[in-house]
């Protein structure tokens, strides 16, 4: 009997053992690979509607706080506040453009519909509406702000 023989794997096990460990690394990999595109992804998507609807609120906010709404061209119109302060709202190349001061904000649109009553007093364009179409999710939507009451109220001397 041969007392020091060695018990050890043969290169055929190697071999194998190397293919299954070689096999789950692979499926390992893939999954993560599939998942962290995932949650990219996702985070795109969330930050897409994240942004219109910052943009959505601070549109509706702006109109609810605006003393008038002026339509200053075609597809543009200035927020009057009454501290006259001043934002402008614009169309330019499928982005609709909001301006204040130096800050600059942007969403990406189809169009833009504007519906103005004229003042006739000082003959001003005043915004009562505006409906923009955009995509969220490869999806068309809309949404829409509107100004009742676009020219500034008269109190007068109602409490003397």
């Amino acid at each position: 009997m041969n007392k020091n023989k060695l018990k050890a794997f043969t290169v055929l096990e190697m071999l194998i053992n190397m293919a299954i460990t070689t096999i789950i690394i692979g499926t390992v990999y893939y999954a993560y690979l599939s998942f962290s595109k995932q949650v990219s992804l996702y985070q795109k998507t969330i930050e897409e509607e994240m942004n219109l609807d910052s943009f959505l609120t601070q549109l509706k906010t702006d109109f609810f706080k605006a003393e008038k709404i002026i339509q200053s061209k075609d597809q543009s119109f200035n927020i009057i506040f009454y501290n006259e302060e001043e934002i402008n709202y614009s169309a330019k190349d499928n982005y609709f453009l909001r301006v204040q001061n130096s800050n600059v904000d942007s969403i990406e649109i189809k169009k833009i519909d504007i519906q103005t009553e004229v003042n006739t007093v000082n003959q001003e364009k005043h915004v009562k509406k505006a409906t923009v179409f955009c995509s969220l999710f490869s999806e068309s939507i809309e949404f829409s702000v509107s100004k009742n009451n676009t020219t500034p109220i008269n109190y007068g001397n109602q409490y003397k």
